[in-house]
Parts: structure tokens; C-alpha cells; sequence
């Protein structure tokens, strides 16, 4: 797959197209990124035909992607400290070379990787009762587990992780008794604000379809530490994940400071990125770079591809990974996935081709309008499987009606029939406009701030 003759929508509600230039065409500081994070022989080459002023922006590049201390050990691998050393930037008032400045930022990543990894083992020390119903993702995982030769050098700027919604009051409960706090009335935190109930934790589960999963519910946070992120879906994109029991069933447990936390399995992992990349319309070295490393440990049992390539069919999240692999080869030089690839796309319509990654990869029911969800299904892989849940979504049952627009009463004639009405609305249109006309006159706009549950707290934290 060629993505680079994909047109693009930028996520949100915004309507900025744009198109991924090809790794020949990039910024002179961008290809110097892809090639020290690809380790690439032309790396000093590519060096040599730099000025100060891009190295300042490559060094912006790094130090926004919080990737110095995986960059430092390139210079150190591929012998570049004297290349980096003659180039002059400057730095907190100050003229220095580059290579002292990527030097600093990775020192300053590794203090930030010690600070926050101090609070991941408190966490997992306050949460050690549900250690095995929590199964943390993204780079909480790469850095500690598959990739990275120092963990330091992959940072986590939350924390994200899966959870059985069943568990939740639990964990809440937990959370709640060792300070951690709701992020209370942020619609990126909690999607149902203005669009539908949310004073209890059952309402923020209220779905028109049982195959349907709420995204963003609730997050976390205590005083300078990162944001708990908790999906209550792996793949996080509005649908249940099909082999759920598979994926928790293939979970590993990690032993990290001499604690325990569970992980996704190597190929969970991956595509777990891959999707999460997609999500942020292919734009981030980190990510990139996570799905590089993580595709390199799956080569080395190369018959795990087809396991992949059947797991991507099954959750209808083929072209997504494609397309990541496809990015990872191009910009970071990925080997041994060229078949895989070539499987992932044997199946993509012209269709497909042009307006994919136009349409918004989430399916959530109340956020995104109906023309895009049907947009969604149309050019998904799992077209199908969108299309019923779309139809069954239109005429819900009458419990749901009644949690839904009418606080749990009883619902019978008029009422019944102006309930499904003003829920055929809250299909059509954008959950923005919901929340900004008649949204606040039916639900109560202050989130729920639950309360804690009696549960004893970790005298250990």
C-alpha cells in the first residue's frame, strides 16, 4: 500500500485534507529523523547535507517526540558524535553542539522516565488486588516488554490501559482512596456530556446496541502524575472487539520493579499501535517507531504473520494495519513484512482507495454524526457487521429509551414515541451540536463524580 496517494482528513471536526509526502520528499530534518531512527547506513550521508537551521528543527522534532534517548544511541551506533559535535545550536540562552543538546534532552527524558515510573509502580502497588483485570497498552507495554534496549527511552505521557467495565467501580473506588480524581467535565475525558446522561457510572455506559462500547468515559489524574487513560475496549474504536476473550486469554504478565502488571500479547500489541496510529492520522514518531520494533520481534517467528494478517480480517482493522506497516516501511526501512502487506491490501476497492482515511476511523454512536458513521461503515471492513449495528441502533428497546432520554421512567405511548424521535436526532447529528443547542436542556451537563466504595485502602502506598 502506497499511503502516500491517500487523501487524509485531519481528526475531529475539522476539514483539513491533506497527503503523506514519501520519505524522499520529507523536510531535510524529518529525514534525518527517519534515518536515526532507522538506524540506516545513509544516516551520516543524509547528516552531511544539513545546516544549522534544520538540525535546530530536527532537534525540535526529537525533543517533541521525546525520543533523544533512543536517537543518542543511533549517534553512538552508527558513529555520528563527531558529525552531530559540528554542528552549533542554541540552547537555554547558550551556543552548544547538537550532539550535547541530544545528549540533554535524553538526560532529561530519563529523569522524567524515573519520576513517572515511580508512580506507575505505586500504581501498581495500589491497584495489586485487580492486577490481572488490568491489561495496560501502548507505551507502558513497548517500553517495558518487546522493544526498547533502555526503557527510558520510550516515554508514556499517560497512562492507558483495558478494563472490563464490570471492574470499574472497583478500580474507581481504589483509585479514589489513594487521590486520584475524575476529570470531571472535559467532553476528550467523558464523550457523553451534553449528549447524554452522566450521573452515575451505569449511565455512562448506556448504549443503543449491545455491540457498541462508549470510548472516553472517564480519566484519572493525580497531582503531577500522568492522566489514566482506561478503554474499555483494546482497539478503542467504538465496537466491541470481537475476540475479546482471545486477546485477555493471550494477556502476559510482566514483572517490572518487582511487581506485576499484564500486557497484551506480541501481536495484540502490534496491532493495538498500528489501530492507535491510525486514530492520530499517521503522525507521530514515537507511535511509528513502536510498530517498527514491535513488527521486528514478530519476524522473528515469521508464521506469526498469518496469525496477524487472520486477526486484522476477524476485527475489521485490515486496511488500518496495512497502512501503518506500509508507513513504518517507507519512512523507518521495516524488512520482512512486504508479503504481509501484500495480503492486508489483495482486497481494496477504488472505493476504499479514495476516501478511507477521509472518514473518521471511530464508530461512536453519539459523538459522530450519522452521515459519518455511515460514511464509517461504507468504506470500513467490517462493512457489514457496521451496517446491522447501524440498523439495530434506529429502534432500540424501550429500557434504553427510558435511561437514555427520560431518566429511567416509564415510557408508554407519546412518550415513547417522542423518545425514539429525539434519539433518531441525537443519531443525525454531530455529538458538537448536540452538546452546544438542545443537549444541555435535557441532560445534566456536571459529570459524575463518584464516590468512593468501601474498600480498604494499600498500606504499602
Amino acid at each position: 500500500m502506497d499511503l502516500t496517494k491517500f487523501l487524509l482528513r485531519q481528526g475531529g471536526s475539522s476539514f483539513r485534507f491533506f497527503t503523506l509526502a514519501p520519505r524522499s520528499k520529507l523536510k531535510p530534518s524529518e529525514q534525518l529523523m527517519a534515518a536515526m531512527l532507522s538506524r540506516n547506513s545513509q544516516a551520516e550521508q543524509i547528516l552531511s547535507k544539513q545546516t544549522n537551521e534544520t538540525i535546530i528543527a530536527f532537534s525540535k522534532l526529537v525533543n517533541d517526540n521525546e525520543l533523544a534517548g533512543y536517537v543518542l544511541e543511533s549517534i553512538y551506533l552508527l558513529g555520528l558524535e563527531s558529525a552531530f559535535r559540528s554542528f552549533s545550536v542554541e540552547y537555554d540562552g547558550a551556543l552548544t553542539d547538537a550532539f550535547n543538546l541530544v545528549s540533554r534532552q535524553a538526560a532529561l527524558e530519563a529523569i522524567k522516565f524515573e519520576k513517572f515510573d515511580k508512580m506507575f509502580v505505586k500504581f501498581l502497588d495500589s491497584t495489586a488486588s485487580m492486577q490481572d483485570r488490568i491489561v495496560w497498552l501502548k507505551g507502558i507495554v513497548t517500553s517495558r516488554t518487546y522493544c526498547y534496549g533502555e526503557p527510558a527511552q520510550r516515554l508514556s505521557s499517560d497512562f492507558d490501559c483495558f478494563l472490563d467495565r464490570s471492574f470499574l467501580a472497583e478500580l474507581n473506588s481504589i483509585l479514589l482512596l489513594n487521590d486520584f480524581r475524575v476529570i470531571a467535565n472535559d467532553n476528550g475525558f467523558c464523550n457523553q456530556l451534553g449528549v447524554g446522561p452522566v450521573g452515575t457510572l451505569e449511565d455512562l455506559f448506556l448504549v443503543p446496541d449491545e455491540e457498541l462500547v462508549p470510548s472516553a468515559v472517564l480519566g484519572y489524574f493525580k497531582n503531577r502524575s500522568p492522566i489514566l487513560d482506561i478503554k474499555f475496549n483494546p482497539l478503542d474504536c467504538g465496537l466491541k472487539m470481537i475476540e475479546l476473550e482471545r486477546f485477555e486469554r493471550d494477556a502476559i504478565s510482566v514483572t517490572w520493579r518487582g511487581r506485576q502488571f499484564v500486557a497484551p500479547g506480541l501481536i495484540d500489541q502490534l496491532i493495538v499501535s498500528l489501530t492507535h496510529l491510525e486514530k492520530d492520522r499517521f503522525i507521530g514518531w514515537k507511535q511509528l517507531l513502536d510498530i517498527k520494533l514491535l513488527a521486528e520481534k514478530v519476524n522473528a517467528e515469521p508464521e506469526n504473520w498469518k496469525e496477524f494478517v487472520r486477526r486484522c480480517n476477524v476485527e475489521g482493522v485490515r486496511t488500518a494495519c496495512c497502512a501503518g506497516l506500509s508507513l513504518a516501511v517507507d519512512r523507518l526501512s521495516l524488512a520482512g513484512v512486504d508479503h504481509v502487506i501484500a495480503e492486508l491490501d489483495s482486497d481494496q476497492s477504488l472505493l476504499k482507495r479514495l476516501f478511507v482515511f477521509t472518514v473518521t476511523p471511530l464508530f461512536y454512536w453519539n459523538t459522530s454524526s450519522l452521515p459519518m458513521l455511515v460514511a464509517n461503515a461504507v468504506v470500513s471492513d467490517n462493512r457489514s457487521r457496521k451496517s446491522k449495528i447501524l440498523r439495530r441502533s434506529f429502534f432500540p428497546d424501550r429500557q434504553f429509551l427510558s435511561a437514555y432520554y427520560s431518566n429511567g421512567r416509564p415510557l408508554t405511548g407519546l412518550n415513547l414515541v417522542s423518545n425514539l424521535l429525539l434519539h433518531w436526532l441525537v443519531l443525525l447529528l454531530p455529538g458538537g451540536l448536540v452538546r452546544r443547542t438542545f443537549g444541555p436542556a435535557i441532560w445534566d451537563t456536571a459529570q459524575v463524580v463518584p464516590k468512593e466504595s468501601p474498600v480498604t485502602p494499600n498500606p504499602n502506598v
